[in-house]
C-alpha cells in the first residue's frame, strides 16, 4: 500500500486576532469534525451515523455522486482519528493527526493511504516513484529482519552495530 501525507500548521504565521488553540481544544474539534465533516470537509455533503461503538463508530458519507462507509476510531492518546474504509474505494484508509511543528505550533496531518490497484498504478506511472518504493520495501524488509531477530533475542543482547556490540 502507499501512503501521501499533507501538513499543515494549524494557525499560520503572523495570524492574529484570536487565540491559538489548544491540543485539547483542536481534539475536540478534530472529533466534532469526524461526527459532523459537512461543515469541515467541502467534498463530504452527507454524514450519517449509523452506529456507536466503545472505540468509535459506523459512518456513512456521501461524496459527490458517491457514498462511502467508514469505520471511525479516535485515539486521543495519539492525537489521531483513523478512517477505514469497508467498501470497494482505492482509499483503504484516511488519518487525521494531530502534531507539532519546530516551533511548537500545532499542526494536522491529513494521511491517505490508497489500496493496492490505485498504488500499483501510481508506481507504474511513475519510474522515480517505483524506484523510491522498490528502495524503501528493500529498506523495510532488512530493519524488520533485524528487529525480529534482535527483538527476540535476550535483554542482555546488543543490537548490531550497537557501541557496546561494535
Amino acid at each position: 500500500m502507499l501512503t501521501l501525507s499533507w501538513t499543515r500548521p494549524v494557525v499560520h504565521a503572523g495570524q492574529s486576532g484570536c487565540p491559538a488553540p489548544t491540543r485539547e481544544s483542536l481534539w475536540q474539534a478534530l472529533l466534532h469534525k469526524a461526527e459532523f465533516p459537512t461543515g469541515y470537509v467541502p467534498a463530504i455533503s452527507e454524514c450519517r451515523i449509523s452506529e456507536r461503538y466503545t472505540d468509535g463508530f459506523l459512518r456513512e458519507i456521501r461524496r459527490g455522486d458517491l457514498t462511502f462507509l467508514q469505520r471511525v476510531t479516535p485515539q486521543e492518546s495519539a492525537g489521531r482519528i483513523t478512517y477505514r474504509h469497508l467498501d470497494d474505494t482505492d482509499i483503504a484508509e484516511i488519518r487525521n493527526e494531530i502534531g507539532e511543528d519546530g516551533e511548537g505550533r500545532l499542526t494536522l496531518t491529513l494521511s491517505i493511504t490508497l489500496t493496492d490497484r490505485p498504488a500499483a498504478v501510481v508506481l507504474a506511472q511513475s519510474p522515480w516513484l517505483r524506484d523510491l518504493d522498490t528502495d524503501f520495501h528493500g529498506t523495510l524488509d532488512a530493519m524488520t529482519e533485524v528487529l525480529h531477530r534482535v527483538s527476540t533475542r535476550s535483554a542482555t543482547t546488543t543490537a548490531p552495530h550497537s557501541p557496546a556490540g561494535a
